[in-house]
């Protein structure tokens, strides 16, 4: 079976069993308290995973939840961008999304690393061409990061682009590559290093025959990874053997 043919999420039932029309999600969702915004939003959540997806809210969610500051209320938008109903009855893109996309590029670009961490870890588990597209030049000027947070992260965010849509960032081997002889960061390099062993395995070769001295003194993350993709590459075919 394929690696993402299936996905199930469990979700709990609401604790009073009842799941309220769209109009009064809505009324509740223009009150001014995060907290009552964050009540609803659970609640649209839980809907939408349960079947009963909520289209009509997402230009209120747009406009009442989305500029709110609250971090809690901004990982659960991530989650909910992430299920709610993305695309039209012509399999376009809502023209709705581009607020959003406008929204994500801004936290790809907020001074938390922490947010911009966390943007590009949501990001991981968007397909959407469309939606994804707009953001490719943001998602690469992460990798310039200072914190290495945010680097990490930007490294599996441009495999999973690559993976699920190779146009949009065709030159990723290449970027990383380049990236992975610069970084400094163990854990950045054991990722980027990942992602060459997965998607250009000849220049994870190319990689480990020019630091050949160096990986006794490597850190154990990165020696678990080059072993692995020792194992991998050690075939009866494989001329690194």
């Amino acid at each position: 079976m394929p690696q993402d043919a299936l996905a199930y999420t469990i979700v709990a039932p609401l604790e009073d069993g009842v799941d309220l029309p769209s109009q009064d999600l809505r009324s509740l969702l223009q009150k001014a308290d995060d907290d009552t915004k964050i009540e609803t939003l659970r609640r649209i959540i839980i809907s939408t995973l349960n079947g009963r997806p909520h289209p009509t809210l997402l230009m209120p969610i747009i406009q009442y939840v989305l500029p709110s500051k609250s971090k809690q209320l901004k990982k659960m938008l991530h989650f909910y961008w992430e299920i709610c109903p993305k695309l039209d009855d012509q399999g376009k893109l809502k023209q709705e999304m581009i607020l959003v996309c406008n929204a994500i590029r801004n936290d790809l670009q907020h001074p938390n690393e922490y947010i911009r961490g966390s943007t590009l870890r949501f990001l991981q588990k968007v397909k959407e061409p469309e939606l994804l597209e707009p953001l490719v030049p943001t998602i690469r000027q992460c990798l310039e990061h200072r914190h290495s947070y945010v680097r990490k992260n930007a490294v599996f965010c441009i495999y999973t682009v690559y993976k699920h849509n190779e146009a949009l960032m065709a030159d990723a081997p290449e970027l990383i590559e380049t990236f992975l002889a610069a970084e400094s960061d163990a854990t950045c390099r054991r990722n980027a290093f990942t992602l060459l062993c997965e998607v250009a395995p000849e220049k994870a070769v190319e990689y480990l025959m020019g630091v050949y001295d160096q990986i006794t003194t490597m850190d154990e993350l990165m020696q678990l990874a080059v072993i692995d993709f020792i194992r991998k590459d050690c075939k009866p075919d494989s001329p690194h053997k």
